[in-house]
């Protein structure tokens, strides 16, 4: 009853950012929300037309559609799909889904942290820092970037099942358990994921108490990567038939922030302190904490456990503090992956776990007053409270445009295919049409992904379907499946094809590739595994 009491407490100290925002009808101005209106529209769209996994918007891009899911995250807009079929609008939703990220990251945060430190006020302090880090309110309340903030609720539930797995002698449960917790933190975000992956594989190795328990977790974290490889296997193949590589390439340049911002306190959101509109600071307690560590492990005060603990926060932290200054520039330039994060001071979400542990581990002692508990406590929130109300103000929006969205909600190719001529600009006259010879195309449908029409061919003609092609698409006459030609130079990236003369019946269908029939065959795998292993485990009680 007691913990019951310290989780309903971060739950409710976790609801002051969003006073602001809930108690409005208008939108938090936040650099991403045009695009997460747009997406959240399309997310609903395709599920409702029968997409169980959405991978195509089909209505983007004017019509002539994009992958955009194929490479988006999917969590955060599973969440907004909730309240939408309830009947809430974008505006509701979008705000619905950035509240519980953030009440998921506290709740998740304090049962990781009591786990870790069997000690309340640790993981009360620990989860203060976690949660009013600046950066963690800037991603929601100024980025208005709901992945990253769900990537932050799942990271703390992957280490609690991690360190749970240390603890507990069911094998198989805590397999299922690490495994369903790392698919829920990959599904959240494409980079941070990959950032909070490695740390969950860091955490396991450094401390795991034997090498049994060490392979289990690491396992258990193999089989969470395979559960969705759903996901990440087509975005990382597919994305070399998108513009994202090129323009994104260079980005990283000129979002590198000066050091000692990070150090400095902007309670005031002081644009001098900005890189690029963002507050780059640590959090006055998380500075402390860094600085009360490093001096304590000077002194050898941290002992046991904790000793270990601290040099693995340090660790993070400096580690992250390097990659987000120019003298880390030679790996930006050298290695491909890492410029997916596109802006260095994303690695600010790796400092607020990494000094929300260090906080828990040098601010908190044994027999701590409870007024001590408080007072860091409030110096935390507090010290955040410049973004309890959207710095950018608030918008009115008109939710129609949002649900007729004609642009294609990317800022830097990372879904523009490269045999198109980028992204449309307008609508077409025709949705299809004859590119050469003569006829006349009847009964035409188009629903997200199938469009059927008749063609009725005087002569041998060539018929182009205004959407983008990317691997997947296909087209059917009669049943039979056709050659698609969609490298023609009078038109470029669309689908086109050539009938003989006649009557064809038509179906123009977005099906899986190869490397995606790979990927969900991997996924159905590891979860036959999966299952397979809480089977066995039951029967070996059963037998016992």
């Amino acid at each position: 009853m007691k913990s019951l009491k310290h989780y309903i407490l971060v739950i409710a100290i976790s609801f002051l950012p969003f006073i602001s925002i809930l108690t409005t009808p208008l939108a938090p101005h936040t650099h991403d929300s045009p695009v997460h209106f747009a997406r959240i529209a399309a997310y609903y769209k395709a599920l409702t037309e029968g997409q169980l996994l959405p991978r195509w918007a089909g209505e983007l891009n004017y019509g002539y559609g994009m992958p955009l899911f194929n490479f988006i995250y999917h969590i955060p807009y599973l969440v907004t799909s909730i309240p939408v079929a309830l009947g809430g609008g974008l505006v509701f939703s979008f705000k619905f889904a950035l509240l519980i990220s953030f009440l998921l990251s506290g709740v998740f945060m304090y049962l990781f942290s009591l786990r870790l430190f069997k000690h309340e006020g640790r993981a009360f302090v620990a989860t203060m820092l976690y949660q009013f880090a600046p950066f963690h309110l800037v991603d929601l309340v100024v980025r208005g970037d709901m992945a990253e903030g769900y990537a932050l609720a799942f990271i703390p539930l992957v280490l609690y099942t991690i360190t749970r797995s240390f603890e507990e002698k069911n094998t198989a449960q805590n397999v299922v358990l690490i495994s369903v917790a790392t698919l829920l933190l990959i599904v959240s975000h494409n980079a941070v994921s990959l950032v909070f992956f490695g740390v969950a594989v860091l955490f396991a190795l450094v401390f795991a108490p034997d090498n049994k328990k060490r392979i289990t977790a690491l396992s258990a974290l193999a089989l969470g990567l395979g559960l969705s490889a759903f996901y990440w296997l087509p975005a990382l193949i597919e994305r070399k038939f998108t513009y994202g590589d090129l323009f994104m390439k260079d980005m990283y340049k000129s979002h590198f922030a000066p050091l000692q911002n990070f150090f400095i306190p902007n309670f005031t959101n002081n644009g001098t302190l900005l890189t690029g509109g963002i507050a780059v600071t640590l959090g006055l307690m998380q500075v402390i904490a860094l600085i009360s560590a490093a001096y304590l492990l000077y002194k050898k005060k941290i002992t046991g456990s904790h000793n270990k603990l601290a040099w693995f926060a340090i660790f993070l932290t400096l580690a992250a503090l390097f990659v987000m200054q120019p003298v880390s520039e030679f790996f930006w330039a050298n290695i491909p992956i890492l410029r997916m994060f596109q802006f260095p001071w994303r690695l600010l979400n790796l400092t607020t776990l990494s000094l929300a542990l260090l906080g828990g581990v040098v601010l908190v002692w044994k027999k701590i007053p409870f007024p001590w508990l408080i007072s860091i406590s409030l110096i935390s929130i507090i010290s955040a409270g410049v973004y309890f109300r959207p710095p950018l103000g608030f918008d009115r929006v008109d939710e129609k445009y949002f649900w007729d969205y004609p642009l294609n909600t990317t800022y830097f190719g990372e879904t523009d295919i490269i045999w198109s001529a980028g992204p449309a600009g307008s609508y077409p006259e025709k949705r299809f049409e004859l590119a050469s010879g003569t006829g006349t195309i009847t009964d035409a449908t188009k629903k997200g992904t199938i469009h059927t029409f008749t063609v009725h061919a005087e002569t041998d003609v060539q018929v182009v379907d205004r959407t983008q092609y990317f691997p997947g698409w296909r087209v059917y006459n009669n049943g039979q499946k056709l050659p698609i030609e969609f490298q023609d130079q009078n038109w470029r990236g669309l689908i086109t094809f050539s009938l003989p003369k006649g009557t064809h019946t038509i179906r123009v269908v977005w099906e899986e590739s190869a490397i995606r029939q790979i990927a969900e065959g991997v996924t159905a795998l590891s979860f036959i595994c999966m299952m397979g292993l809480l089977l066995l485990s039951s029967r070996k009680k059963q037998h016992a």
